[in-house]
C-alpha cells in the first residue's frame, strides 16, 4: 500500500468542519457589519433601549447552528433562534428606518421598492410564526424560499435565515445600486 503523504490522513484525524454545511454561518463579515451599524442607528436614534448589539444577535445565532451541545440541550433552538434574529426587525422597524436612515427604501418608490420592503416584512413574520410555533410559518418558509419545504428541517433554516440577513444587507445598501 502507498504510503500517505497528507499528515492529517496519515494520522486518521478527521476534519473539523464547524458549520461548513450551514451557509448562515459563513456569511460574509461585511454584510453583518452593514447590518449591524445600520440596525445600531436605528435602535440607538429610537430609544429601543437594546443592550445587545445587533452583531452579537446574529453571531449568536450561528453559534447554535455550530453548536451540537446547545442542539442535544434545546430541541427548539431554531425556534430561539428565529425569535433572536427577529429582534433585528423589531418595533415599527421600516417606519423607524425611514425616520432615521436616509437612504432607507420608501415602498412608494417602485414597484422594487414594494416588494423589497414587503419581502423583509415576509422574513419578520416568519420568524414571529416560528418562534411562537404557529402552524402558518410553513406557509410563510413556501414564500420566502425555493424550492418550497413542506417542513422546516435545519437545511431550510438555514437557507431562511442566511436569506433574511442577505436581504437585510440589501434593503441597507439599496440606494447604492
Amino acid at each position: 500500500m502507498d504510503e500517505i503523504k497528507d499528515p492529517i490522513l496519515r494520522e486518521q484525524k478527521g476534519i473539523p468542519t464547524n458549520g461548513l454545511e450551514y451557509s448562515f454561518v459563513n456569511l460574509p463579515k461585511s454584510v453583518i457589519e452593514i447590518v449591524d451599524a445600520c440596525i445600531r442607528v436605528v435602535w440607538v436614534m429610537g430609544n429601543y433601549g437594546k443592550t445587545v448589539e445587533p452583531r452579537d444577535i446574529v453571531y449568536n445565532a450561528q453559534q447554535m447552528f455550530i453548536n451540537e451541545e446547545i442542539k442535544a440541550k434545546d430541541n427548539f433552538w431554531k425556534e430561539h433562534c428565529a425569535g433572536s434574529l427577529r429582534e433585528l426587525v423589531d418595533s415599527h422597524f421600516e417606519a423607524n428606518c425611514l425616520r432615521f436612515l436616509k437612504f432607507a427604501p420608501k415602498r412608494s418608490e417602485s414597484d422594487e421598492t414594494k416588494q423589497l420592503c414587503e419581502k423583509l416584512s415576509d422574513f419578520k413574520e416568519f420568524l414571529n410564526d416560528f418562534a411562537h410555533f404557529k402552524d402558518t410559518a410553513v406557509t410563510g418558509a413556501q414564500n420566502l424560499i425555493t424550492p418550497a419545504p413542506v417542513e422546516i428541517s435545519e437545511q431550510v433554516f438555514d437557507k431562511i435565515c442566511t436569506a433574511f440577513i442577505f436581504h437585510l444587507g440589501n434593503y441597507f445598501k439599496y440606494k447604492n445600486k
